[in-house]
């Protein structure tokens, strides 16, 4: 992206911050095919990848008024669309996981990988449960309720750089115990799980 694009994406972003849904229309026609694709590739289901592309973009114009502070949307958006991504598996695997089925369903991200993915999921929740308190209280409200480094100082009273040490502590241990416990066939689970915020 060039400067006189980023200069137009920013004003465009400036704009939907003051609820202009025209522009918010502009920015949903540039990105959604390539979010749509890429939310295809792990779901292989139209469907779902349209409801997940709905979800992204709804979390974009729900939270309008922090964008701009947004120094590159297009992580921005990636970010978002990872953090549906694994709610949407998450999803998938604990309602498997609670109703006792074995098997995980034929469309969960790539085949033939079903069941790996499922025990690597696990061993992350092994791992998680292992943290400290307060670095599983972090990686929790990051990842499973997918709060901002400010909302979780703010909701745990510390601040953001004691969150951002306490995660980084928290992703270390855990990619450690996944690698360690040699669940190494769910590497895009884990990687969506465990990769910087």
């Amino acid at each position: 992206m060039n400067n006189s694009t980023a200069y137009n994406e920013k004003e465009l972003l400036a704009r939907i911050a003051q609820d202009d849904q025209d522009a918010f229309s502009v920015l949903v026609e540039e990105y959604r095919n390539k979010v749509f694709s890429h939310a295809l590739t792990y779901v292989k289901s139209y469907e779902e990848a349209e409801e997940l592309v709905q979800d992204i973009f709804m979390k974009v114009w729900n939270n309008r008024h922090r964008l701009p502070e947004v120094e590159q949307f297009k992580s921005y958006l990636f970010i978002l669309g990872r953090n549906q991504l694994v709610s949407s598996i998450r999803k998938k695997v604990l309602h498997y996981t609670d109703t006792g089925d074995t098997e995980l369903p034929e469309d969960l991200l790539l085949p033939d990988r079903q069941y790996e993915y499922k025990e690597t999921y696990e061993v992350i929740m092994q791992g998680i449960e292992q943290l400290s308190p307060q670095q599983k209280a972090v990686f929790t409200l990051s990842r499973m309720e997918q709060l901002s480094y400010e909302e979780i100082g703010e909701r745990l009273g510390i601040s953001r750089g004691t969150v951002k040490f306490h995660m980084i502590l928290a992703l270390n241990f855990l990619r450690e115990f996944v690698r360690f416990r040699g669940d190494v066939g769910g590497i895009l689970l884990a990687f969506c799980l465990l990769s910087w915020q």
